[in-house]
């Protein structure tokens, strides 16, 4: 298994990096991890753009994000649990800087949290209407760097309502 992901990585990094660019009418598809400041507990995401060339205000992307995250708080006599899953869409400005491997842009979130909340332990708290999740209105910043033309790692920092922020890595395939 070692010597498959080494012959990956050096497959990766040994192809041309011509054209790897954040470019009109093509589709970036990929998945991230992210460090939610909610608690340190992981969050998992599906990142989605298509992008396009907009006249005499640059290059943007428009397309969806979708995060799963789950933690709990556990106290002496029981615990709390909270799962969120956060559907959306996003529009983001990418900047043009240098020969075009580095990807950066500024970005906004529009996205429903569909967040659940449960009480395990004595008394059995019930709510008669969700108190948790919501809207979900945010701004976020990241980059790519293009390893390749068609594959990137990115990074993405996001805060917004629902008291939520974050730092996602991951990866962007383009198609």
């Amino acid at each position: 298994m070692k010597k498959l992901l080494l012959v990956f990585f050096i497959a990766v990094l040994s192809t041309s990096i011509s054209n790897a660019q954040f470019t009109p009418n093509k589709h970036y598809l990929g998945p991230s991890v992210g460090f939610s400041f909610l608690g340190s507990t992981p969050q998992f995401g599906l990142n989605y753009e298509y992008g396009m060339a907009v006249k005499d205000f640059g290059l943007i992307g428009i397309g969806g994000i979708a995060r799963y995250w789950s933690y709990s708080e556990d106290y002496y006599y029981g615990k709390w649990k909270y799962t969120d899953i956060l559907i959306g869409a996003q529009a983001n400005y990418h900047f043009k800087v240098g020969d075009g491997k580095f990807d950066p842009w500024l970005g906004v979130t529009l996205a429903y949290d569909a967040g659940k909340v449960s009480w395990d332990g004595p008394g059995g708290y019930n709510y008669s209407e969700p108190s948790y999740g919501g809207m979900f209105f945010g701004g976020n910043a990241g980059a790519r760097y293009w390893v390749s033309p068609t594959f990137a790692i990115s990074a993405r920092l996001g805060f917004g309502s629902l008291s939520y922020g974050g730092l996602d890595l991951g990866v962007d395939f383009k198609f």
